[in-house]
């Protein structure tokens, strides 16, 4: 996923993101797509999968690490869930925000979340979960920045 961070713009990730699901009418098509997408994902090590990375508040087990990569400078992004639809989400969030500078991340309004969550029937508890995980993403790029560490 980072060279493809590299080589375009969060905002045209963000367009590209919202055209696949677009393209996808119903729902049961768009839930489809995003369960391959969860196929997709790479799987967390047995030892991230630990309470300290662990998302509360998700309907699902969810665990998230984040943390700026000391030699690049950029957000390093991973992230696992038990639930395939779930893992689906978490793909798209590591589209948008992993392998970029924290400071981008924390510039990018993760509206496109919630474009893509209105009016789709997922589950409220779902979508606050998807919330929960931008949320921790943007805290650990705050974090960076805030320790003083170049953006």
């Amino acid at each position: 996923m980072g060279a493809i961070a590299e080589a375009q713009p969060i905002e045209a990730v963000e367009r590209a993101i919202e055209a696949e699901f677009d393209a996808l009418c119903e729902f049961s098509a768009r839930a489809a797509h995003l369960v391959a997408l969860g196929r997709a994902l790479e799987r967390l090590p047995a030892e991230a999968c630990c309470e300290d990375n662990r998302v509360a508040g998700c309907q699902s087990l969810v665990w998230v690490v984040a943390r700026a990569d000391p030699e690049t400078r950029r957000l390093r992004v991973a992230a696992d869930s038990d639930s395939a639809l779930m893992r689906g989400l978490l793909a798209l969030v590591l589209r948008l925000y992993d392998d970029r500078p924290p400071a981008e991340v924390l510039a990018h309004e993760p509206a496109v979340i919630d474009r893509l969550l209105t009016g789709r029937s997922l589950a409220p508890s779902r979508a606050n979960g998807l919330h929960l995980v931008v949320r921790r993403v943007r805290a650990a790029a705050r974090d960076h920045l805030a320790s003083g560490a170049a953006p």
